[in-house]
């Protein structure tokens, strides 16, 4: 395992925070996604985007930090596969049939990809 500055193992918490922060995200949009939605899951899930668009851009790091590891860029790859499942919002009207999106593809392929990246890199975080 290759040692880490200070400012990496920062980027590397601060990535593992987010990917937690995006995960209450799409919760909260799963289960308040209805026909009369509350305003406020319009915010979110723009919010959900913007923590999206930063884990990609903290992928280009660690593709740099970790390029010994071979298992990074499976990873990676499965991460924009989630992201593509996302865009399928767009082309919906209904908030029932993005509500079933997020519950039957998105959420559930989201949460094991944040379940095996967080395992890649709670190893160089914890103390």
């Amino acid at each position: 395992m290759s040692e880490l500055t200070a400012e990496q193992h920062h980027m590397l918490e601060q990535y593992d925070q987010l990917l937690d922060t995006i995960s209450e995200g799409l919760e909260y949009l799963e289960n308040n996604i209805t026909a009369e939605a509350p305003p406020q899951t319009q915010q979110v899930f723009q919010d959900v985007l913007l923590g999206l668009e930063q884990v990609s851009r903290s992928h280009d790091q660690m593709a740099v930090l970790f390029e010994e590891r071979e298992e990074i860029q499976p990873l990676i790859i499965d991460f924009h596969e989630v992201v593509q499942m996302l865009q399928g919002w767009f082309s919906l009207e209904r908030n029932e049939e993005k509500r079933g999106l997020l519950v039957e593809k998105v959420v559930p392929a989201y949460e094991a990809w944040r379940t095996r990246m967080q395992g890649f890199v709670k190893p160089y975080i914890s103390h």
